[in-house]
């Protein structure tokens, strides 16, 4: 069986020899005192072709990635972090919705979605939607992304620049903190553990 950190390694040699052009990744990291406390209201549809809203969260914690399957390194290193931190919160993590959305549903079919999540963890639902729902819910979440195009002859071989953050929600749907590109799994399960225990026993 492989192991997350081989498909770390197979994910990053399958963006440099057929996918998408590596990029420099920016900072697309929400400015300090943007995120306001609001519900983040969105629509888009799961790998099975179902209508998803953020109504069909209330009720449970969420931990929501924005990202794209031909992204190089960063995604797959945030994916499996989620997917070991749930994996060590245990059974607290029934309480809690591990989300990817893609950034890139022109390319991340619902086929390629369900494939790619499904190696990192069973539980993370993939998100996909045109354009339209996908820019505001990454807007609502207050992320960002940009697409680069190196070469204009080839505008199939572009790469994405995305926040890379992890938001965590409360069951209310508002955002509670997020855990930026770099945290361990054991630190984040360790906190979330805390603050559910926290939220859940007022």
């Amino acid at each position: 069986m492989l192991t997350r950190r081989t498909m770390l390694i197979a994910a990053a040699l399958t963006a440099l020899t057929v996918g998408p052009l590596m990029a420099q990744h920016a900072d697309l990291e929400p400015e300090a005192g943007t995120d306001t406390p609001m519900q983040r209201r969105f629509m888009m549809e799961d790998v099975y072709g179902n209508v998803q809203t953020n109504e069909d969260f209330q009720g449970r914690f969420a931990l929501i990635y924005f990202g794209y399957t031909g992204c190089p390194d960063v995604c797959p290193t945030s994916l499996a972090t989620m997917a070991d931190a749930l994996d060590l919160l245990g059974d607290k993590a029934d309480g809690i919705a591990p989300i990817f959305v893609t950034v890139d549903p022109e390319r991340d079919t619902a086929k390629l979605l369900r494939d790619y999540t499904g190696f990192f963890h069973e539980r993370i639902i993939a998100l996909r939607g045109p354009k339209a729902y996908t820019d505001h819910m990454v807007k609502a979440f207050n992320a960002r992304y940009e697409i680069h195009i190196p070469d204009p002859a080839q505008p199939d071989r572009y790469s994405i620049d995305h926040t890379a953050s992890i938001a965590f929600l409360g069951p209310d749907g508002m955002l509670i903190k997020r855990y930026p590109h770099g945290t361990t799994a054991e630190a984040m399960a360790t906190d979330i553990a805390a603050i559910m225990d926290e939220v859940i026993g007022q």
